[in-house]
């Protein structure tokens, strides 16, 4: 089996630094938060860091807009937080960013939980 970069050297379990969570959907949950958002707990928690195998820092958000998928380093994103566990991003700046098109093709919805990656290189 290969390995897919960039992949996590921290300890945290959960869903790869590439991948997008669909909004009805939750990982290692159960059967999946409802439209909206209420539902099982999900793992990792939003606002939750880790450290990939590329040096960079990511950190799992759910999207607040529909964010447009961009070829690398990925549509820059503007990262809110109102609280625990509420940890949003939509499309702007601020120097985070979403899956580029090398990673994830579809679409990034509102609800939609993913990592966004801190910078554009290391």
């Amino acid at each position: 089996m290969g390995t897919t970069s960039p992949f996590r050297i921290s300890h945290g379990l959960g869903p790869d630094l590439h991948q997008v969570v669909k909004a009805d959907q939750v990982w290692y949950e159960g059967a999946g938060r409802g439209a909206s958002g209420a539902g099982q707990v999900g793992s990792p928690q939003l606002g939750v860091t880790e450290r990939g195998d590329d040096g960079r820092t990511y950190m799992w958000v759910e999207a607040s807009a529909t964010i447009a998928v961009a070829a690398s380093p990925g549509t820059q994103v503007t990262v809110t937080v109102t609280g625990p566990d509420n940890v949003t991003v939509a499309a702007g700046s601020g120097g985070w960013y979403a899956p580029n098109s090398g990673f994830y093709s579809g679409t990034i919805a509102a609800g939609d939980r993913f990592w966004v990656a801190k910078g554009t290189a290391p």
